[in-house]
């Protein structure tokens, strides 16, 4: 016998009143007088399961629940003897398991089938869900599209009311992510506010629930009437009101998108409060470009007379800056990392964007005449990398360290105030827009910036380094730059130097 339950099983409530008013009434499915005392049966029984005439009936509702229940697992013995009580939560027909605190032996457990028999757990663990069945009735019809996963993250959670966050140390770890994947310039911006924020509170833990309006505005006072140890005379903690606020509000931000779940109700972050807190501006960035004549007696430096090859900071300092020049702006890291030199280009993948870009950031730049002796001096004899940076420093930051050391001598010896690595990639902009005739969408593009007014065009534009070579070459024509000789002469201590040989 066939019985389809489909119209009209929706709920018994439902059900009884459609077949008051004459609609799809279930004796249009029972063709005999036995079917009329099985109709009286069913409907009785509604919201249970029952074999009829050798059939099953499924209550089945609009509303989807989660069902938990407390099991022990005999396979999961701990090494002193004890087994972990997990609730069991099923729903949209997948499992899930929450472990809890408490743990039972063999004496809490029936012989054969390992359930609880000792009431004090039972009853444990019925409180416990009893409270999770209750959070899942506050969140009503959502329950229908959330996931096992989710439905469990909310009961453990019970919907954010206990939930806390130390926003120092997500921000360190968030951090050492940066540093990992070779974001060090970032990584250093938001490590300089974080610890700026723990000087201002004193300790080295921020509860993100302190994080008010209050809190930001008492800081931004503090940071005007403390400026950096480094440098107190600077702007008076204009710049760093803006950058720090700033650098907090995004990790703010990033800790409201990891931790709420809108679609699902949870909102463990319920707070915004820098939307109420007018954040200083950040001052007119300074231009970091120098001059085609500073840049000319830039490459003209002599060099410091060294102990050892690749010890010499101010040395280093200078080839690594005009390599950086002469490379369309390339960057610390990716001078360090960069691996795929093929047919006289070096192919990179900018690390600063190439998570934010669907083309990875990719780099092509041709190696002109004019570096041929750098490339020699700074090359790496195992094909490793391209250059051996890696080899005279062991990570990116001191690398990077380095040259800003060797900088700052540069800068004192040719008069440029606080002289920065990044100068020479708004150098080689600056001068090819201003001075070697190179469009401003050239210089956009080999500086491998996105414009967001083409992007849906670049799509279908398939990308060539022809316009690009062809600027560089224009910008090394222009500023003339000597780059042949790059031999560092070594330092002899007097006791060691070897007088000519005099005639007699």
């Amino acid at each position: 016998m066939n019985i389809h339950l489909a119209p009209w099983s929706s709920g018994q409530d439902a059900s009884l009143s459609r077949w008051n008013q004459g609609f799809d009434s279930p004796r249009s499915y029972f063709s005999s007088p036995f079917h009329y005392g099985v109709d009286f049966f069913f409907t009785a029984f509604t919201a249970k399961k029952r074999y009829i005439c050798g059939q099953k009936f499924y209550y089945s509702s609009t509303k989807i629940m989660a069902t938990f229940k407390a099991e022990v697992y005999a396979h999961q013995k701990r090494a002193d003897g004890t087994y972990n009580i997990k609730i069991r939560v099923i729903h949209q027909k997948r499992k899930k398991y929450i472990p809890t605190t408490y743990y039972v032996t063999k004496d809490d457990l029936t012989r054969t089938t390992f359930k609880l028999k000792n009431q004090k757990y039972i009853d444990a663990t019925d409180d416990m869900i009893k409270k999770y069945r209750s959070i899942c009735d506050r969140m009503g019809e959502r329950l229908k599209s959330m996931t096992v996963e989710q439905v469990v993250d909310a009961i453990t959670n019970d919907n954010g009311e206990h939930f806390d966050l130390d926003i120092v140390a997500y921000a360190r770890q968030y951090i050492l992510h940066l540093k990992e994947t070779g974001h060090t310039g970032n990584a250093l911006s938001y490590q300089v506010a974080i610890n700026n924020l723990v000087r201002f509170v004193g300790r080295d833990s921020v509860s993100i629930k302190e994080i008010t309006v209050k809190f930001i505005n008492d800081w931004i006072k503090w940071i005007k009437e403390n400026p950096a140890r480094s440098n107190p005379e600077a702007n008076h903690g204009e710049r760093a009101q803006s950058l720090y606020i700033s650098q907090l509000r995004a990790i703010h931000n990033r800790a409201k998108k990891e931790f709420n779940d809108e679609d699902a109700g949870l909102i463990r972050i319920p707070y915004s409060p820098f939307k109420r807190v007018e954040i200083p501006k950040v001052p007119v960035t300074r231009k970091r470009a120098i001059s085609t004549d500073l840049l000319r007696k830039f490459s003209e430096l002599p060099y410091s007379l060294i102990m050892q090859p690749g010890t010499n900071r101010y040395n280093l300092a200078k080839d690594v800056f005009l390599l950086s020049f002469c490379l369309i702006g390339m960057n610390a890291v990716d001078l360090y990392t960069c691996t795929d030199l093929k047919k006289g280009r070096i192919i990179y993948q900018r690390t600063k964007t190439k998570n934010r870009r669907a083309d990875k950031a990719e780099m092509s730049v041709r190696i002109e005449p004019e570096l041929k002796a750098l490339m020699k001096k700074y090359k790496d004899q195992t094909g490793q990398r391209v250059f051996n940076f890696y080899k005279l420093y062991s990570s990116v930051d001191s690398f990077t360290a380095a040259i800003n050391k060797g900088l700052k001598k540069i800068g004192d010896d040719l008069g440029i105030d606080d002289l920065e690595f990044y100068a020479a990639r708004h150098t080689w902009a600056t001068i090819a827009s201003n001075e070697a005739g190179v469009d401003k969408y050239t210089v956009h593009t080999a500086l491998n910036h996105v414009d967001e007014n083409m992007r849906v065009t670049d799509i279908y534009i398939a990308k060539s380094w022809d316009s690009i070579d062809a600027a560089n070459r224009k910008v090394l024509d222009y500023v003339k730059l000597s780059l042949d000789d790059v031999t560092e002469k070594k330092y002899i201590p007097k006791n060691k130097r070897v007088l000519p040989k005099q005639n007699l």
